[in-house]
């Protein structure tokens, strides 16, 4: 992904314009995209979009990959049947993970799109967003990403059958 294709720095003040922004850059993934999140339906999980946007860059390349850490989950296996679809085809490569018990109370958000370009969201219980191309930004993401990943256990199997 380059970032002179995308706005510098911002922050985002609703819930659409963040959503607007994350679609603009899932779209723009070339090699992987790790999500933290509390559940999912802030950025639409649900939305064929967002399954396209996730099909495609797993289509680029046979290294691309997709991470998504959550708190909860349950949202994904109720109400996000294309993603669930598309984890049964692509696992490993896309992993849904639960967040460890002790993280689940961290109230902070984060996508990081080919370690580039991150959207943070210091709650989420608010709509506020920040895109950034910052390299400690990105840094931080990456290292609290990390973090949460090594503690996850995976959440949905590539064995779910569906909703």
């Amino acid at each position: 992904m380059d970032p002179l294709d995308l706005q510098s720095y911002r922050r985002i003040e609703t819930r659409s314009e963040a959503l607007t922004a994350f679609d603009g850059i899932a779209s723009r993934v070339q090699r992987s995209l790790r999500i933290a999140d509390d559940r999912g339906e802030f950025y639409g999980f649900e939305r064929k979009a967002f399954a396209d946007a996730i099909e495609a860059l797993l289509a680029r390349s046979r290294d691309a990959t997709v991470e998504l850490v959550l708190h909860d989950a349950s949202f994904v296996e109720s109400r996000c049947p294309r993603l669930v679809a598309l984890l049964r085809r692509n696992w490993p490569r896309l992993r849904v993970l639960r967040s460890e018990e002790s993280a689940r109370n961290y109230p902070r958000g984060f996508v990081l799109a080919d370690d580039r370009v991150v959207l943070r969201r210091p709650h989420h219980d608010s709509a506020l967003t920040f895109v950034d191309f910052d390299e400690e930004a990105v840094a931080e993401a990456r290292a609290l990403l990390d973090e949460l990943a090594a503690g996850a256990t995976v959440a949905i199997s590539a064995n779910t059958t569906g909703l």
